[in-house]
C-alpha cells in the first residue's frame, strides 16, 4: 500500500469514528503528496461537512430561534471549505455522480436552492434513479415555494421506489402545508407503516391530527395526537419540539397540569425558548401558581421584550382610541 493510500485508508477510519479533525489532516496530507482526485476532494467535503454539523449541535424547535440557528449554520467556516472542495471535486470529474451529489447537500446547508437543484439534475443525468439526490431536490423545490414541481419528484420517487418512507413524510409535510389533510393523513400513515421506529414521523402525524382536532367535526383525534406526540418522545425523549406540540394538545384539551409539564420539560431542553416562557407563564396563572407565573414573566421580559411591550402597546393604542372616540375626535 502506498503512503497515499495509507493515509485515505486512516482518513476515512478516522471519519468513520467521528474524528473529523483527523480525518481532514489525512486526507489534506494525501492531496499535498499528489492526489489530487475528484474522490478525494469528495470525502474531505464530507469531512468538513459532518465537522460542521457536530459543531452545530441540534436545532431548536421555536420558530425564531430556529432560523437563526439555521443562519449561522449556513455562515460556518466549515461549510464553506467543504464547498470549495465540493467544487473542485465536480472540476475534476464531471461524471463523478457523488461529487455532484455531495455538492447539493452542501448547497441545501447553506440554503442556495437553485444552486442545489442544478448540482442534483447533474447527478440525476448521471444516476437517473438516485431516489436520495430526488429526495433532496424535491426538498429543495419546496424551500422555493414551488409545491407542485416539488410533489412531482417525490412521486417519481415512489414510482422508483414504492417504499420509500422519507418521500411520504415528506409529501405528507407538504399536504398539511396545503391544507390537503386527508392527502397528507395517507402518506404519514403509510410512512409509519414502513417504519414504526421513526420519531419525526409520528411527530408529524400528532401535528397533522392536532390540525384536525382544531375543526369543528375534528375534536375527537385530539387524543390521537397526544398518543402519537407521546409515541415520538417514547422514541426520542430530547425531542423538544415533540414536548412543544403535545403541550398545544394538552391547552386544547384543557388539561393545564399535563401542559404545564410539558413546558417544564421543553424549558429544560430549550431554557432560552422565549414563546415557551410566555406560554407557561399563561399556563402558570390557569393554574394558579401567581409566584412561578411572575417568575416566567420577569425571563420573557429578559429573553424577548418586544413580547411584553407590544401587548402593552397594542392596550396604549385602543385606550387612545377609545378617549378620542369618547371626546368626539
Amino acid at each position: 500500500m502506498s503512503n497515499i493510500d495509507f493515509l485515505i485508508k486512516r482518513g476515512e477510519a478516522y471519519f468513520s469514528e467521528g474524528l473529523y479533525d483527523s480525518a481532514i489532516a489525512n486526507y489534506g496530507q494525501a492531496i499535498a503528496a499528489g492526489d489530487h482526485s475528484s474522490q478525494l476532494y469528495c470525502l474531505r467535503a464530507k469531512a468538513y461537512l459532518a465537522k460542521a454539523w457536530e459543531a452545530a449541535g441540534r436545532a431548536p424547535s421555536g420558530e425564531e430561534a430556529y432560523d437563526a440557528w439555521l443562519a449561522a449554520f449556513g455562515r460556518k467556516p466549515e461549510l464553506q471549505l467543504a464547498l470549495e472542495d465540493a467544487l473542485r471535486a465536480v472540476s475534476l470529474d464531471p461524471k463523478n455522480n457523488e461529487a455532484y451529489y455531495g455538492l447539493g447537500i452542501i448547497q441545501i446547508d447553506k440554503g442556495s436552492w437553485a444552486e442545489a437543484i442544478a448540482a442534483f439534475d447533474k447527478c440525476l443525468e448521471l444516476v437517473p434513479e438516485d431516489t436520495e439526490a430526488m429526495y433532496w431536490r424535491a426538498m429543495a423545490f419546496d424551500e422555493l415555494g414551488d409545491t407542485a414541481k416539488a410533489l412531482e419528484t417525490l412521486g417519481e420517487i415512489i414510482t422508483v421506489d414504492a417504499d420509500c418512507s422519507e418521500a411520504y413524510y415528506m409529501r405528507s409535510q407538504i399536504y398539511t402545508a396545503k391544507g390537503s389533510y386527508d392527502e397528507a393523513m395517507e402518506d404519514i400513515s403509510r410512512a409509519i407503516d414502513l417504519d414504526p421506529e421513526a420519531p419525526e414521523y409520528y411527530l408529524q402525524r400528532g401535528k397533522l391530527l392536532s390540525y384536525i382536532a382544531e375543526k369543528p367535526e375534528g375534536a375527537a383525534r385530539l387524543e390521537e395526537a397526544i398518543e402519537d406526540l407521546s409515541q415520538a418522545l417514547r422514541l426520542d425523549p430530547d425531542c423538544a419540539e415533540a414536548y412543544n406540540w403535545r403541550s398545544l394538545a394538552y391547552l386544547q384539551a384543557g388539561r393545564d397540569k399535563k401542559e404545564l409539564k410539558d413546558l417544564n420539560a421543553l424549558l429544560k431542553l430549550e431554557p432560552r425558548n422565549a414563546d415557551a416562557y410566555k406560554r407557561r407563564y399563561d399556563c402558570q396563572v390557569a393554574c394558579g401558581n401567581r409566584a412561578e407565573a411572575v417568575g416566567d414573566w420577569l425571563l420573557l421580559c429578559l429573553l424577548n421584550p418586544k413580547a411584553v411591550a407590544e401587548p402593552i402597546a397594542g392596550a396604549a393604542r385602543s385606550a387612545r382610541a377609545d378617549f378620542k372616540r369618547l371626546c368626539g375626535n
